[in-house]
């Protein structure tokens, strides 16, 4: 199953489905891909789930390329936020657990990234606890720009 059958058999979050990078809005500029061509599509999943878990720290965005998932949230890029973001994404595999058993049989494919909203932290650079930490969750980042091509 590709990603954009994947988010369309997931009836809360089917019509939130967008084009490339759209659904990113102007966060679509902290991503960078070389072939454009091969975007599935992207959903908010923030604003498009807002109103059924409004205090739920929500995860903000996913997209699919090239046959892969990506699940990327916009946020402070500082040392102190890392429990909020480690939070988000427990949130978001809960979620997709009980919402989208589609999604979820795409968990093989998917990485999940903490792209800055503005400057990261030198700290991340000096310590690594800090990455550790993350990449014990599976988050790669805090990044200023999200190069999919790049990803691993």
């Amino acid at each position: 199953m590709n990603f954009a059958d994947a988010v369309q058999g997931t009836p809360k979050i089917a019509e939130c489905l967008k084009k490339g990078l759209q659904a990113l809005g102007t966060n679509s500029n902290k991503v960078k891909i070389r072939v454009t061509r091969d975007l599935e599509g992207s959903v908010d999943i923030d604003s498009c789930l807002a109103k059924l878990y409004p205090n739920a720290p929500r995860w903000d965005y996913v997209f699919g390329y090239s046959e892969q998932v990506y699940y990327v949230e916009v946020h402070q890029g500082r040392t102190g936020e890392i429990d909020n973001v480690i939070a988000k994404l427990r949130w978001l595999k809960r979620w997709r657990k009980r919402a989208s058993e589609n999604l979820e049989d795409l968990e093989g494919r998917s990485t999940y990234h903490w792209v800055a909203s503005g400057r990261v932290d030198s700290e991340f650079a000096k310590d690594d606890k800090y990455r550790r930490k993350l990449l014990k969750n599976r988050i790669l980042g805090p990044d200023s720009l999200l190069r999919v091509d790049t990803v691993p």
